[in-house]
């Protein structure tokens, strides 16, 4: 029976390709719709999941929630370095890490933090920064570009998203001391440094600018008016240049205390719910800054995640009734081209029954290819879209592969045979067809 069956789908090869195409673009939606948005949620329940607070300056909390935890976007600004240790004064707080961001290795964004981000991180080779200059490389990092624990990266001014480099830091290029394992979040995209760094980075450059300022002259100040217009000796104009002076003293120093002295963000894990509870009461009304729960924000986006997951499979429903649609005519009109074929059969004594056997295990042998397929081209596609993902933070795996697929294989498998098995049962009840 199944040789027999083998022959027949060889005759009709080209409605059945038909037929398994349909299918299998029917499940491949539908299976890279539950995929993405699995993983999706899964990832930003994961990534929350591990501190109760996160204090950055004033602005989007979105913004900042997405900045820190995913390492998307900029960030919103810089707020003193000096906060970490009044929260640690505090007793509340079991952990306050900093945050910064601003560089990047081709599209991989340069975190400045200390190593207790990465505690729970596994190395998958070499070991933990510790100094200035020192960095750990995410996993997709180091596949990306060939990055092994040794190399010298040189990083760029700014986030550059398309992989492009921009001002570089060629002068303090960053020692590669391990090598993060695989994990499937935003980690897997980014590279971790001390906060150290990132300063020893940017202040080489104002000292460069310093020294190049030196190099040039300050302008004479030209006064026009009073005594110094009739001739006679004025002070205005030194006075004016001493208070150029002062105000380039001062910029100068605010610019150093921002580089030396500043970070983006505070991650913060507290001792308990009371604690939690003062600590975003003393910080949320504080004036430039903004206190949020990751957790909470994050599920606002989940919000919209799922408004999105619930469109996607509604348009799934709509494509499998249409591929229900598609399949049903093809089915009948196999049976309308199979109708001599089935004559014959019946003329050589083959009962209706076993006729109805043939055509269900043909088309089984067609749905099972169409779901081998499906799964593939799923995964395929997601293997293909990693890339664009990673730089909106997002992390999708080619190879995880959840239970609840099978369950949509299945359900699309049963509806792309029951038309045929409909068909062929409605034969066999009426126990024959004219010739």
């Amino acid at each position: 029976m199944l040789s027999f069956a083998l022959k027949s789908m060889a005759n009709r090869r080209a409605k059945l390709l038909m037929t398994a195409l349909s299918v299998v673009i029917t499940a491949a939606v539908a299976l890279m719709a539950y995929n993405i948005s699995t993983q999706v949620s899964e990832g930003i329940v994961n990534t929350a999941a591990k501190y109760d607070m996160i204090i950055g300056p004033s602005g989007s909390a979105t913004q900042l929630a997405m900045n820190t935890m995913f390492f998307t976007d900029k960030p919103l600004g810089t707020i003193p370095y000096s906060l970490i240790d009044e929260l640690k004064a505090t007793g509340l707080v079991n952990e306050a890490i900093p945050f910064s961001m601003g560089d990047s290795y081709n599209a991989a964004p340069i975190v400045g933090t200390d190593a207790a981000l990465l505690a729970d991180k596994p190395l998958k080779a070499g070991a933990m920064f510790e100094e200035a200059l020192d960095a750990v490389v995410g996993a997709q990092v180091a596949k990306a570009y060939g990055v092994r624990v040794g190399d010298k990266l040189v990083t760029s001014h700014g986030l550059n998203t398309s992989g492009a480099h921009g001002a570089e830091h060629a002068d303090h290029p960053l020692t590669v001391t391990g090598i993060l394992a695989r994990t499937d979040t935003a980690y897997d995209n980014a590279v971790f440094t001390p906060v150290s760094t990132i300063w020893a980075v940017h202040d080489h450059g104002h000292e460069d600018g310093d020294e190049a300022g030196e190099a040039s002259p300050a302008p004479s100040v030209v006064v026009s008016s009073g005594a110094g217009a009739s001739g006679a000796p004025s002070h205005a104009a030194p006075a004016a240049e001493e208070a150029h002076d002062e105000e380039h003293e001062e910029e100068h120093e605010d610019h150093d205390h921002a580089e030396e002295g500043q970070i983006c963000a505070v991650l913060v894990r507290s001792t308990g719910f009371s604690a939690y509870s003062q600590l975003m009461s003393a910080y949320s009304g504080k004036a430039g800054y903004l206190a949020i729960n990751p957790n909470t924000v994050l599920r606002e986006v989940m919000d919209n995640v799922d408004l999105s997951r619930r469109i996607v499979y509604i348009l799934c429903g709509v494509i499998l009734v249409m591929n229900l649609f598609v399949v049903t005519v093809i089915a009948l009109l196999n049976m309308v081209d199979s109708r001599r074929e089935i004559a014959l059969m019946r003329l050589i004594g083959i009962s209706m029954k076993r006729i109805n056997q043939l055509y269900l295990i043909q088309n089984a042998i067609a749905g099972a290819a169409a779901m081998v397929c499906s799964l593939l081209a799923a995964h395929l596609f997601l293997l293909a879209a990693r890339g664009l993902a990673a730089r909106m933070g997002i992390v999708l795996s080619a190879t995880r592969v959840y239970p609840m697929e099978g369950a949509i294989l299945l359900v699309v498998f049963v509806l792309s045979i029951l038309p045929t098995a409909i068909c062929t049962s409605a034969m066999a009840g009426r126990d024959g067809m004219d010739s």
